[in-house]
């Protein structure tokens, strides 16, 4: 098993290894978190815009609170939250 700052090359991202989710945009706007959705955001500094991947779940998680990106509607919806962490792929 692969420890912390190690690449994982199955995900291709670096294990708990904090990063932004930023647009190609001149705005270089990032994902953030409002209470448990996600929204596009000015950078602020703040956790709600830092991620990191969690290599025991596989999922990508928050650093604010710790849960993992989720797909609303048991992933019938486009929309995304986080959510505590489960063991099911949509």
């Amino acid at each position: 098993m692969q420890g912390k700052g190690e690449l994982n090359k199955d995900f291709g991202l670096y294990i708990e290894r904090d990063f932004y989710v930023q647009t190609a945009l001149d705005s270089h706007r990032r994902l953030s978190l409002i209470g448990n959705n996600m929204a596009i955001k000015s950078a602020n500094g703040y956790k709600t815009q830092v991620w990191y991947f969690d290599q025991k779940s596989l999922t990508i998680k928050s650093r604010s609170n710790d849960k993992s990106f989720d797909i609303k509607s048991s992933g019938s919806s486009r929309d995304m939250q986080v959510y505590t962490t489960s063991g099911k792929w949509w």
